[in-house]
């Protein structure tokens, strides 16, 4: 018998690794997610202050119902600025205003109701960890609105809804709220998006990206938004309740819609038929689609395996090519928050320049809106390839200092080595820089 060589089986274990590759997107699709369906059902949300003013924006999902109205969750940090300025945006002209039925600042969530229902729109279901059966590598779907203007291109259409996808990179927690970590994009309009497990079910809200850093973000669990619905007397759809409709189901009437309800084109609205029976939401699922996609992936996996074999025997063993892993992002140091907001948190600093501010469109590093003596853009940190050192450059009237007390002059940037600290208008609000070798960071800054 002909003995196999190490070329050959370097060449099997490369065959076998795309042959998983290829499989994963079709072991997703063949799941019980329907991210089209989904989309439907997803929102932007513009805050206005008293002056009429877009002063927030973000994402909000249907999740329930408080009596006959729509109830949607979203971030606390998105409607935050004024409470009573939201809305939930269905095009370039209409808006539904919303009330906050309730909202937890320390838990950064917050629930809407509306009194117009939403036509053609279902809740989505909500699942617990242990109801969808969460665990690590699972994929994800990330869901909303992330863009950095407002413009009269700003709908609210289901085909305007993003969507990223990822895989759950570990369970965590920060300042005593628990979070999922996935790979997911996420950006500055994803916060209050739902974020969507492969079993269909919603399992937690996006809220937060790690700066500095590639492909890591959070999303709130679940179960902190299903508590503050159940002490708001609201009902949610669980994901056992989530069933696939009978053939005559579309049929069906749907829910009476309430007079004067401003309703977008129909014509742009994805169609999503859907009947409410005893507490169940019965949604009709195109898997037909689904398994065709399956077949074409997987006829053109054997088609590629086949024409690998082929040039394999054609090389006469020849080995395959390695696989080269992508250069991770270079790391220059690590900024250590010694008190104050970021006390104990450590932020990974790059090529590029962080500001600090409490102005979130603006910095990376963001503080409270309520520390006043924090300017918007307040000061700026930086690594210069040319000096070889951090560059601290402060923008704030209410001045950035070394951690000697000395300020630092605006338009002269002041050097930084490892070891140096600096503080924020006072020395409450302080920062030690150390250098790259002290190990990894695990620090989340909030999305917009």
């Amino acid at each position: 018998m002909k003995r196999r060589t190490p070329t050959t089986y370097r060449s099997l274990l490369a065959v076998l690794l795309a042959l998983a590759l290829c499989l994963a997107p079709c072991l997703a699709l063949a799941g019980g997610v329907n991210v089209e369906e989904a989309r439907s059902s997803v929102f932007r949300v513009a805050v206005r202050d008293a002056s009429g003013t877009v002063v927030s924006f973000g994402s909000a999902f249907y999740a329930g119902k408080l009596e006959d109205n729509p109830v949607l969750v979203t971030n606390y940090h998105v409607v935050s600025k004024n409470p009573e300025g939201v809305n939930l945006w269905l095009n370039a002209q209409t808006e539904l205003h919303c009330q906050v039925l309730a909202s937890l600042e320390n838990t950064d969530i917050a629930l809407l109701t509306l009194e117009d229902p939403l036509e053609g729109r279902s809740p989505l279901p909500l699942g617990t960890e242990a109801e969808a059966g969460v665990t690590v590598g699972d994929d994800v779907y990330a869901l909303g609105f992330p863009t950095a203007d407002i413009s009269d291109t700003m709908t609210s259409y289901a085909e305007d809804v993003s969507v990223t996808k990822g895989v759950i990179s570990k369970k965590s927690t920060w300042l005593s709220v628990p979070y999922y970590q996935s790979d997911v994009a996420i950006n500055g309009g994803n916060s209050g998006g739902p974020l969507l497990h492969e079993s269909g079910a919603v399992i937690g809200v996006c809220t937060m990206k790690m700066e500095q850093a590639e492909g890591i973000g959070g999303a709130i669990m679940i179960e902190e938004v299903l508590g503050l619905m159940q002490e708001e007397g609201a009902s949610y759809v669980k994901l056992s309740e989530y069933t696939s409709a009978s053939p005559d189901a579309s049929s069906q009437p749907s829910a009476q819609p309430a007079e004067e309800t401003v309703q977008p084109d129909a014509s742009q609205i994805e169609e999503t038929p859907a009947t409410q029976t005893a507490g169940q939401t019965v949604v009709k699922r195109n898997t037909a689609g689904i398994w065709i996609g399956v077949f074409v992936v997987s006829a053109l996996l054997f088609l590629g395996l086949i024409a690998y074999l082929l040039m394999v025997k054609k090389r006469r063993g020849a080995g395959a090519e390695g696989f080269v892993l992508p250069t991770l992002k270079k790391v220059r140091g690590y900024v250590v928050g010694k008190n104050g907001a970021y006390a104990g948190a450590i932020i990974s600093i790059g090529n590029e320049t962080v500001f600090f501010g409490r102005d979130p469109q603006q910095c990376q590093m963001v503080f409270d809106a309520s520390q006043q003596q924090i300017s918007r853009v307040h000061c700026s940190l930086r690594y210069d390839e040319t000096l070889g050192c951090f560059l601290l450059e402060n923008y704030s009237k209410n001045g950035t200092y070394l951690g000697d007390g000395r300020p630092i002059e605006d338009g002269r940037p002041a050097r930084l080595e490892s070891g140096d600290s600096f503080y924020l208008a006072d020395s409450h609000n302080l920062f030690e820089l150390i250098d790259k070798k002290s190990g990894p960071v695990s620090f989340w800054t909030r999305g917009s």
